[in-house]
C-alpha cells in the first residue's frame, strides 16, 4: 500500500534539528542520523537515515536512504529492511520514472515499486518526493523468485561498457559492481560472464550466451530504454549506469533490474539503434542478425504500444493533477513551477 501511485503519500520525518542541519550540511558523506519515519499514519521508530544519491545529492533538499534496523536489530516495515526517500532534483516534470516504471512493468520487466510521496521533516514541508522500493532480498523473492543468489548495484565510477578488464572477480567488484548479498562468498560467476560476453567467438554467439543470461529478455530491457528515449542507462551516453544485476543462487544466470530512469523521455525522434555498437555485449548482439531484426522489433513493439498517448497520457494527466499542488509548494526543488509545466507538456509532446 505505501507504493500505491494512484494517491499521494504522506511521509513524515523527526528527529533532532541538529542533526538534520548536520545532515544538510554534510550531504556527500554517508552519516546516518536516527530518525522516526511515519508513512501514511504507520510509524516505525528509531529509523537510520543518510544523504544519498550520485549526481542528485544536495544539502538543499537531500535524497534520503531509510535504513529501518540501522538502530533496531531486525526492525521492518511491511517486510523491508530499507526504501529511499528520492528528492526528484534531476527531472523537472518529477514523473519520468514513475512512467518508466509503467513501461517496464508492462513488458514484463520487473521495476521496484515507487509512489509519489509530500514529505515533512519536523513541522516544516521539505517537498515533494519519491518513495522508492529498495532492491533487496523482498524484491527478489516477490518478482524473481529466489533471494539466494548474489546481487550487484552498479555504481558508476567511469565510463565502462562491459570491456574484459581479467580473469578475477575483484577486477568488477566491489567496483563497479558492488555486491549487496553474499559478499563474503563471491563466486567467479560475474567475472567469467564478462569474459564469456568478450571472448565467445561470434558464431553461435547468441546461443553461447544463453548459459549466462536470458538473451531475448535482456534486449527488451535495452529496446525499452531506447523506446522510452533514456540517455544514461545500459547504453548510456556516459558508460552503463542504473541498473542492478542479480545471479540466480547456484546458477549462472544473471538478470538485469532497472533503477532511477529519471532521465527517459528525452527525445520524440531517437535512434533504434541508439549507441547500441557503444557497449561490448549489445554490439555482438547487434552483429547477429537474427538478434538485431529481434530487437528492433521490441523497440517498434515498445514505442507504438506502451511509449503512447493512449497507454501513458492519461498517466501523465493523471500524475500531474495529483502532485501538481506540492510541486507548487516545493520551494526546496531546483527547478520553478513554470519549468514543471514546461517539462509535463514536453512529455505529452514526445508520446
Amino acid at each position: 500500500p505505501i507504493f500505491d501511485q494512484s494517491r499521494l503519500h504522506e511521509c513524515k520525518l523527526e528527529l533532532d534539528p541538529a542533526d538534520w542541519a548536520a545532515l544538510r550540511a554534510n550531504f556527500t558523506t554517508n552519516q546516518y542520523y536516527a530518525a522516526n519515519l511515519t508513512v501514511d499514519g504507520e510509524t516505525v521508530k528509531q529509523v537510520g537515515i543518510r544523504s544519498r544519491g550520485a549526481g542528485s545529492r544536495s544539502g538543499e533538499k537531500p535524497g534520503l536512504k531509510v535504513d529501518f534496523n540501522k538502530y533496531v536489530s531486525g526492525q521492518e516495515f511491511h517486510g523491508y529492511k530499507s526504501v529511499v526517500l528520492d528528492n526528484v532534483t534531476q527531472d523537472p516534470s518529477m514523473m519520468r520514472e514513475l512512467l518508466a516504471n509503467n513501461v517496464f512493468e508492462a513488458v514484463g520487466i520487473p521495476y521496484p515499486q515507487i509512489a509519489f510521496c509530500r514529505l515533512t521533516i519536523n513541522t516544516d514541508f521539505w517537498g515533494l518526493y519519491t518513495l522508492i522500493e529498495a532492491v533487496s532480498k523482498p524484491f527478489l523473492k516477490a518478482r524473481l523468485g529466489e533471494e539466494s543468489g548474489t546481487l550487484f548495484d552498479y555504481e558508476y565510477v567511469d565510463d565502462y561498457r562491459f570491456t574484459y578488464k581479467g580473469d578475477g572477480t575483484s577486477a568488477y567488484a566491489p567496483s563497479p559492481f558492488e555486491p549487496q548479498t553474499n559478499e563474503n562468498k563471491l563466486d567467479s560467476g560475474l567475472a567469467d560472464f564478462v569474459k564469456a560476453i568478450n571472448q565467445t567467438p561470434q558464431s553461435g554467439y547468441a546461443a553461447a550466451m544463453e548459459t549466462y543470461i536470458d538473451v531475448k529478455k535482456f534486449l527488451t530491457y535495452v529496446a525499452v530504454e531506447n523506446a522510452c528515449a533514456e540517455y544514461d542507462g545500459l547504453v548510456g551516453q556516459f558508460g552503463m549506469n542504473n541498473f542492478y544485476l542479480y545471479q540466480y543462487g547456484g546458477q549462472k544466470k544473471f538478470f538485469f533490474i532497472p533503477w532511477d530512469k529519471d532521465t527517459s523521455f528525452q527525445a520524440a525522434e531517437w535512434p533504434v539503434q541508439q549507441r547500441m555498437d557503444s557497449n561490448e555485449f549489445t554490439k555482438r548482439l547487434m552483429a547477429d542478425a537474427t538478434m538485431k531484426a529481434y530487437y528492433e522489433s521490441e523497440v517498434k513493439r515498445i514505442a507504438t504500444s506502451f511509449v503512447t498517448t493512449a497507454f501513458l497520457g492519461g498517466k501523465v494527466d493523471t500524475f500531474a493533477g495529483l502532485i501538481r499542488a506540492s510541486v507548487q509548494a516545493d520551494t526546496h526543488k531546483p527547478f520553478s513551477n513554470a519549468e514543471f509545466e514546461t517539462a509535463v507538456a514536453g512529455i505529452k509532446g514526445i508520446l
